[in-house]
C-alpha cells in the first residue's frame, strides 16, 4: 500500500521489519528487490549494489523459492545493463554487459524444478534477443520446447513465431502459428490472437478478420478476441462496429476489454454517435468487470482531458449556434444540416489556432487533476493492455507512475487533435438542438427545461432523464447528419488515429526500429508472472 501510494521509503522500512520477524519469507524479498532496484537505477548505479546485496541475503529462504530469486536477479541485471549501455554506448557493449545476467540464469536453471525450467529458457532467449543474438535465442527456445509440458507447449510456439517475425522471416512465423492453431487452437485462444496481431502488423486486415472470426467460433466467450474484431471493423464504419459490439456484449457481458472498445467508439470524434457520457459509462463497466485491464484507465485519462479541457472551450460555439438558430426562419432538414456543418467547421478552424497558443499552458501548468484516477488505478493494479505496456517504462513501475507517464505523453496527442474533439462536441449539440426544436411532434425531449439548458446538460456532464425512445431517435439523427470528415478537411488516414492499439505498426512495420519491434513483440505479455 505504501509503495502504491508513492512512499517507497516507508514501504522499505516495513519490508525490513518483516524480514526481521520472518527472515525466510520470500514475498518480502521480492518486494525489497523492486524498491532497491528503483533506488539504484535512480542513482545510475547500474551494477545494482544495494539490490544484489539483498539478493545475497535472500539465499536463506526455502530452496523451492531460491530459483525465483536468481530469475528475478537476472531480469533486474538485464534492465540495468540495457540502461547502462544507453547511457554510455561508446564504451559498453550490450553482449558483454549481459554476462552477469547469464550467470544468474545459470543459477536459476540449476535450482529450478524440471517442470518449470522451460520458462527460464524462454526468459534467457528473450535476453539474447535484446542484444541481437538471435542464433542463441533460437537455441534457448529449442531447449524450452524440449523441456516444456504439453500445457505450456503453445506458449513456446508463440515465442518462436515472434522471434522469426522479429528476424523478418514472416513465412516461417506464419508456419509456426499455423501449426500452433492446428495443435492447440481448440484449447488456447492466444494462438489465434497472435495470428490476428501478426496479420495486423503486416497490414492484412481481411486475413486478420478471418482469423478473428474463426477463433470466435471456437472461443466465443473470450473478450480479447471480440475486442480485436471490433477494432478490425473500423474501416467498415462506426455503424458496423456497433453491430459487432452488441454481439460481443451478448456473448461476454462482463468483458472489460469489450466495454473499453465501446468507449473508444464513442470517444472517436469521427464517429457519428460521438458521446462523452456514453463513453464514460462504458469505461465504468470496463474498470468494474476487468480491473486488471490497464487500457480502461488510460482511456479514462483521455476522456478526462477532453472533458475538462475542451468542453468549456466548446460552450461559446454551442451558445452562438443556438442563438443564431433561434433567430433564423424555419428550415428543412437539409438546410439544418448545412447550418450545423457551418458552425462545426467554424469551431474547428478557430480552435486549430487557439489551442496551439494555449498548448504550453495546458501541459506545463498541470491543470488536470488525476489523483482520483491514480487512486482507483493503484487499487486495481492493472497488469496488461496494449496502451498499458506502451506507457509503462518498466515492469517495476507502479500504477500511479504509469498514469503520470501517460498523462504527459497523451497530452500532446489529445491537444494535437483538440479541434476535432471540439468540432465533434459542437456537431453533436447541433443535432440535439435540431431534434428538440424540429421533432416535438414525434418525441418529447428528455428535459422539460429550455432547449439551451438541455444542451448544456447533455455535454456538460450533468445527467438528464432519458428514455429508450429518445436515445433511438438521437442515434438515428446523429447518423443522418453529415459526419465530421465531410464537414472539415482531414487527411485520408486521419480517423485511424482513434481506432485503438491492436494494429500498432500496421502499414509501417518495416519502418520501425528493432528496439520498437522488440517492445511490441516481446514486451506485451506476462511470461514470467
Amino acid at each position: 500500500m505504501e509503495n502504491d501510494y508513492g512512499s517507497p521509503d516507508e514501504a522499505f522500512s516495513i519490508v525490513e521489519k518483516g524480514l526481521k520477524e520472518l527472515p525466510r519469507y520470500g514475498p518480502l524479498y521480492f518486494q525489497a528487490f523492486k524498491q532497491l532496484e528503483k533506488e539504484d537505477l535512480q542513482e545510475k548505479a547500474y551494477t545494482l549494489p544495494r539490490t544484489m546485496k539483498m539478493v545475497a541475503r535472500a539465499d536463506s529462504i526455502s530452496r523451492e523459492l531460491l530459483w525465483k530469486v536468481h530469475l528475478e536477479a537476472a531480469q533486474m541485471q538485464e534492465r540495468a545493463a540495457v540502461l547502462a549501455v544507453e547511457a554510455n554506448p561508446k564504451k559498453l557493449n550490450i553482449r558483454v554487459a549481459l554476462q552477469a545476467t547469464r550467470r544468474s540464469y545459470a543459477k536459476a536453471i540449476m535450482l529450478c524444478p524440471a517442470n518449470l525450467s522451460w520458462k527460464i529458457w524462454l526468459a534467457a532467449g528473450r535476453t539474447e534477443v535484446s542484444c541481437g543474438n538471435t542464433k542463441g535465442a533460437r537455441e534457448l527456445f529449442l531447449r524450452a520446447h524440449e523441456s516444456v509440458s504439453e500445457k505450456g507447449r503453445s506458449t513456446v510456439f508463440l515465442e518462436c513465431a515472434r522471434l522469426e517475425e522479429y528476424c523478418g522471416d514472416l513465412t516461417l512465423s506464419r508456419s509456426l502459428l499455423c501449426k500452433a492453431r492446428n495443435q492447440f487452437g481448440k484449447s488456447d485462444w492466444k494462438v489465434w490472437l497472435s495470428s490476428v496481431n501478426l496479420e495486423c502488423r503486416c497490414n492484412n486486415r481481411l486475413r486478420a478478420i478471418k482469423f478473428a472470426q474463426e477463433a470466435l467460433n471456437l472461443h466465443r466467450g473470450t473478450g480479447r478476441l471480440w475486442a480485436a474484431l471490433i477494432q478490425l471493423r473500423h474501416e467498415n464504419g462506426e455503424h458496423f462496429q456497433m453491430k459487432v459490439l452488441k454481439c460481443a456484449l451478448r456473448a461476454v457481458p462482463k468483458s472489460g476489454e469489450v466495454w473499453c472498445e465501446g468507449a473508444r467508439i464513442y470517444l472517436n470524434p469521427f464517429s457519428s454517435t460521438f458521446d462523452l457520457r456514453a463513453s464514460s459509462r462504458h469505461l465504468a463497466f470496463a474498470a468494474r468487470f476487468t480491473p486488471q485491464y490497464g487500457d480502461s484507465f488510460l482511456e479514462q485519462l483521455r476522456l478526462n482531458m477532453i472533458d475538462q479541457w475542451f468542453i468549456p472551450l466548446a460552450v461559446p460555439f454551442i451558445t452562438s449556434m443556438y442563438d443564431e438558430f433561434l433567430s433564423c426562419d424555419p428550415m428543412d432538414m437539409k438546410d439544418a444540416h448545412r447550418f450545423i456543418a457551418k458552425h462545426t467547421k467554424k469551431a474547428a478552424d478557430v480552435m486549430k489556432t487557439q489551442l496551439e497558443e494555449e498548448r504550453e499552458d495546458l501541459i506545463t501548468k498541470d491543470v488536470l487533476d488525476t489523483s482520483e484516477l491514480e487512486l482507483r488505478c493503484s487499487s486495481a493494479d492493472p497488469n496488461y493492455g496494449h496502451l498499458w505496456f506502451k506507457y509503462r517504462g518498466s515492469c517495476i513501475d507502479t500504477a500511479r507512475e504509469v498514469i503520470r507517464a501517460a498523462k504527459v505523453a497523451m497530452a500532446d496527442s489529445v491537444i494535437d487533435h483538440s479541434y476535432l474533439y471540439i468540432a465533434a462536441v459542437v456537431r453533436r449539440c447541433g443535432v440535439l438542438m435540431l431534434i428538440e426544436h424540429m421533432s416535438e411532434k414525434i418525441i418529447t425531449p428528455p428535459s422539460s427545461a429550455s432547449g439551451k439548458k438541455s444542451l448544456k446538460q447533455q455535454e456538460g456532464g450533468v445527467p438528464s432523464p432519458s428514455t429508450k425512445r429518445w436515445d433511438i431517435v438521437v442515434e438515428k439523427q446523429l447518423r443522418l447528419a453529415p459526419s465530421l470528415d465531410k464537414m472539415i478537411s482531414v487527411s485520408p488516414d486521419g480517423s485511424k488515429m482513434f481506432t485503438g492499439t491492436l494494429g500498432e505498426g500496421m502499414g509501417k512495420w518495416d519502418k520501425l526500429s528493432l528496439l520498437e519491434k522488440r517492445k511490441i513483440l516481446f514486451g506485451s505479455d506476462s511470461l514470467l508472472s
